[in-house]
């Protein structure tokens, strides 16, 4: 007892101890604020200085803010401050700026003195909301709604009942605010009175409908009765209103009000009692909701079988298992199957298995299979396997289906059975599929290969031989390999087919010179015809998985192409070229610009490998190609990309344009949302639009500039817009989209958003920058840049976000895509929108960092004898110095280092390099590379990066690494591991980092 007294004695003095630092802490951090706001500091600073001070602030900050309150850019933040200070000067401070503070001003003033719920403010505001030369009538009688105290109750009720017309719903929105917090507060009976007169006044819907909800609430029990009697009103509101507050009430007596009620409702009021069920029922519900799934009515019948599937329960999987089996319509049953599949209860999953083993009708056993394989019941197999040998082959094909998804390594013996006995084609097909299934998706597919191996040597009847053949290419089965060779001999003409076709598509290439000796033999026409597609279909497999050399596939193609007389087997050949991202595969490709019929297929693959191709030599080669593409290919698109390439040549880092002002080329959207008017794209309708629209690129980008003008006009509701970015199509509903936004609009532009994934502001620009950069109904510039976690967002040039995702499960690449928000009506109209991928020059002028105060900290050697070739040059900003190693004399080998203080900790996202740019790559460049970074220039831990300047001897660009995640650092070090051509030095011309100084951040 004695030591734990002597424990809780010790936390609580550290409790103590702990709380006292931190109280001084923010004691002095509080004085540090109070100085910024006294400052000549920068709007930003003092805005966010308010910020800070309603998080940590004490009375003494309340003078400070209180001198900001008339403040036309400062005083929002000021008041923020004040409203987070727990003290009552904070609320006199308030109440005396009243007396100063006009216009909008003042409206913030009220509004914070009802924010803090201040008691003494009701008579200033009495006087407010009673003179409309205030300006603030409105702010002043929702500020005494919200103090909720007698007396501020009193005279809102007096606005309600005596009040102008002009200010009775603003008196009514009031009572509403106190009124809930008279409920909340256990003052139910005084909730009531309130909501009754609110009830009861000459009001819009909107006022009566939130007062029947509160009502209803107030009176507890009692309210049943009103609930169902505003159900039977005529105003839809009102019975609206009742709808949705009866998930806030749920009870038995409710629910068998509901019952009742359900019985003589109409059948629109049934639909939504009916769903109303399902937050509010009890068992007596269910039999009301089963005799409503019989319904004359179809849509109250569909409804009534949802609701079954919500409830849940071996009743009502009875009841949805009858109308799975009934004589029901299409989409009955669709919704009875999907009902019982959201069931997760095992009794549910028996019923099922006990239907299915009863069910006399082969529709419905049909049905009862796939809702047994959508359930995943591993426990049906048995079942299934029985259901296989059914005279109706549909139920069998049905069965088999399952048992691809269900079955076990234990079933394996008697579906090859039933394959081998089964004289129904489109059965064997399916037992075939579920052969093939089960063993890829278990353990066994070495047990299945012998065992289908073992039927394959045995029998002699071709369509058999054809399956077995089938299966054993589609496991892979390598044994099997000699044996279906065999095969391709086969004096059966279809057996020797099929064995050629099935080598075609064996996982690795090991039959590709069996197929080049049926391509050189005295075979059939036929044959050596497939033997060419299956030859075309190895190669493109081993250059699509790197299975071979790419070489070794080239070759292949040659010859494939030495006998290829077809369109489509030339057209195969085109295609795997195009895989092949390298300049022969290149070279291949140029002569079938000139064949017919194949001159866009040539030159859709050119245009695909020509990005990875580098080589400088080469480029005029490359360049009269992609220009032969623009002057006779007959594809708009095609010919787009092919000149974009030959106008990059050299140079591959000018902007990429989205949009050419004609089409939405490159785009998918709604089309009824989105088109192109007078060279812009325009979205939505100022005839409204009833929810968001998304029209996004065709493709992914990873690290890039985007740049674009946006005009956004509106005239209804919450009239916004956005440009997506690094973002995915989401399933459902299909028209969203998921990922980074930097939002448009609504007081939002130049923040960023996430959309339907986190669904909040990661960062956002202050209100008054936001004011002052916006042109509202005009064209505005907008730029985003990504440069792996670090994304910034530039609003009319001026930087808005400068924000770091922190989190690595977040995708790095996705689609762009434009926004119309739902629920508005407005148009959004987009130009000139361009991408500028991530090159060399980019991220330096992007994302770069200053060398201001960068030394150097060591390196492996230098040389500066006959020339000088210093470390420090690797980082003075001239790329036409450089640091080579030494080669004067000594010729150490490697590993080299540098290693670079940056002066300062940096939050860093990547880092650049670029070699020597004299000309002469042979010597002094880095291939194989380590990066370090770290916090005191000891401690290296292990690489951040790692990687190979590929090419760097024949292309001397600069690269671009981006890191898996920022680091904090202010030491770095690059180490080259090996050379271009195994050369002993290493060297740079300039190495940059790509991240910011964390206390630059803007927007954390």
């Amino acid at each position: 007892m004695i030591p734990r007294f002597a424990l809780l004695v010790a936390l609580a003095e550290c409790l103590l101890v702990t709380h006292t630092a931190v109280a001084a802490g923010n004691q002095q951090k509080t004085q540090q604020l109070i100085a910024v706001l006294r400052s000549d500091a920068a709007l930003f600073d003092k805005a966010r200085a308010c910020q800070h001070l309603g998080e940590i602030g004490t009375k003494e900050a309340v003078p400070a803010l209180a001198a900001l309150l008339p403040d036309d850019h400062l005083s929002a933040y000021a008041r923020s401050g004040l409203e987070g200070i727990p003290d009552p000067s904070a609320a006199e401070a308030l109440r005396a700026a009243t007396e100063t503070v006009k216009g909008n001003l003042l409206a913030g003033v009220v509004n914070s003195l009802g924010a803090l719920r201040d008691a003494e403010s009701v008579n200033i505001l009495r006087k407010l909301a009673s003179d409309p030369a205030s300006g603030v009538v409105k702010e002043a009688l929702l500020a005494l709604g919200r103090i909720a105290t007698d007396d501020s109750i009193r005279l809102i009720r007096r606005a309600l009942a005596d009040g102008p017309e002009s200010v009775r719903p603003d008196a009514a929105a009031a009572c509403l605010l106190a009124a809930e917090k008279q409920l909340a507060d256990g003052h139910a009976e005084v909730a009531l009175v309130i909501y009754d007169a609110v009830r009861k006044a000459n009001l819009p819907a909107c006022y009566r409908a939130g007062a029947t909800r509160g009502a209803i609430l107030a009176r507890k029990s009692d309210g049943v009765a009103l609930l169902i009697e505003q159900l039977r009103s005529e105003d839809r509101v009102l019975r609206n209103a009742a709808l949705t507050t009866i998930r806030e009430i749920p009870s038995d007596t409710l629910a068998g009000a509901l019952n009742a009620e359900l019985e003589r409702a109409t059948p629109e009021l049934q639909l939504q009692l009916l769903t109303a069920l399902i937050d509010c029922h009890n068992p007596q519900s269910l039999q009301v909701i089963q005799a409503k799934a019989v319904s004359e009515n179809p849509e109250i019948r569909r409804t009534a079988l949802i609701v079954l599937g919500r409830i849940g329960g071996a009743a009502a999987a009875e009841a949805l298992l009858k109308a799975l089996a009934g004589n029901r319509s299409a989409d009955e049953s669709a919704i009875a199957s999907s009902s019982l599949l959201r069931m997760e209860d095992s009794a549910v999953g028996d019923l099922v298995l006990k239907s299915l083993s009863t069910a006399t009708d082969a529709g419905i056993r049909i049905r009862l299979i796939r809702l047994v394989e959508s359930r995943e019941m591993t426990n049906a197999v048995s079942e299934l396997l029985r259901q296989t040998v059914d005279p109706e082959a549909k139920v069998a094909v049905a069965a088999l289906d399952a048992l691809r998804a269900l079955a076990g390594s234990r079933e394996l013996p008697a579906l090859i059975a039933f394959a081998r006995t089964c004289k129904d084609e489109t059965s064997r097909d399916a037992a075939e599929r579920a052969v093939c299934s089960l063993c890829t998706r278990t353990d066994a597919s070495t047990s299945g290969g012998e065992l289908v191996l073992a039927e394959l040597k045995q029998t002699t009847e071709p369509t058999l031989k054809n399956a077995w053949i089938r299966i054993l290419t589609c496991l892979g089965y390598a044994p099997a390999l000699a044996a279906i060779i065999e095969t391709s001999k086969d004096a059966n003409d279809t057996v020797a087919a099929n064995a050629i076709e099935q080598l075609g598509h064996w996982p690795d290439p090991s039959p590709i010179d069996t197929l080049f000796d049926v391509l050189q033999s005295d075979a059939s026409a036929a044959q050596r015809k497939r033997a060419l597609a299956a030859v075309i279909r190895l190669a493109a497999t081993a250059a699509e998985e790197h299975q071979r050399p790419d070489d070794v596939v080239i070759g292949w193609l040659q010859r494939a192409a030495e006998v290829a007389q077809s369109v489509e087997d030339k057209r195969l050949i085109v295609s795997c070229l195009g895989r092949l991202k390298t300049m022969e595969s290149f070279r291949l490709l140029r002569p079938y610009l000139e064949e017919p019929g194949l001159g866009v297929e040539a030159a859709a693959a050119i245009v695909q490998i020509v990005p990875a191709l580098s080589r400088q030599e080469d480029a005029s080669v490359i360049k009269e190609a992609l220009e032969r593409i623009v002057a006779t290919v007959n594809n708009a698109d095609i010919r787009s990309q092919a000149a974009k390439f030959a106008d990059s040549i050299p140079n591959q880092s000018r902007p990429l344009f989205l949009f050419d002002r004609r089409s939405l080329a490159g785009w998918e959207g709604d089309t009824n949302t989105w088109c192109v008017r007078d060279g812009v794209i325009v979205g939505g309708s100022m005839a409204g639009n009833p929810r968001n629209e998304f029209l996004a690129t065709v493709r992914d980008f990873t690290n890039f500039v985007l740049r674009l003008e946006y005009k956004l006009v509106g005239s209804e509701g919450f009239v916004n817009s956005g440009v997506q970015f690094r973002s995915v199509r989401v399933k459902q509903p299909p028209n969203e989209m998921s990922g980074f936004q930097a939002d448009i609009g609504a007081g939002h532009s130049g923040c960023l958003y996430d959309e339907s994934r986190r669904d909040k502001f990661l960062a956002r620009a202050p209100d008054d920058q936001i004011k002052r950069l916006e042109k509202p109904g005009q064209w505005n510039r907008y730029e985003v840049r990504c440069a792996g976690p670090r994304i910034q967002i530039v609003l009319n040039g001026e930087k808005t976000v400068d924000y770091t995702e922190t989190d690595a499960a977040i995708a790095g690449s996705g689609r762009i895509a434009l926004q119309i928000h739902g629920g508005c009506k407005a148009e959004i109209s987009f130009r000139d929108i361009t991408l500028q991928s991530l090159s060399y020059a980019v991220a330096n002028r992007e994302f770069g960092l200053a060398k201001t105060n960068w030394k150097i900290l060591s390196f492996s050697s230098e040389n500066t004898q006959v020339e000088d070739e210093r470390a420090l040059l690797a980082i003075d900003g001239n790329p036409d110095t450089f640091w080579h190693t030494q080669w004067s004399g000594a010729k150490p080998n490697h590993p080299h280092h540098l290693a670079i203080d940056l002066g300062q900790k940096v939050e860093m996202t990547g880092f650049t390099y670029l070699p020597r740019q004299d000309g002469r790559q042979v010597a002094g460049v880095i291939g194989d590379y380590e990066f370090y970074a770290s916090r005191d220039g000891k401690d290296w831990g292990q690489a951040v990066a790692q990687g190979r300047f590929e090419r760097i001897d024949l292309d001397p660009s600069g690269r671009v690494v981006i890191l898996d995640e920022p680091i904090q650092a202010r030491y770095i070090k690059l180490v080259s591991l090996n050379a271009p051509g195994g050369q002993p030095y290493a060297g740079a011309a300039e190495i940059g980092v790509l991240g910011r100084a964390p206390e630059k951040r803007l927007n954390p």
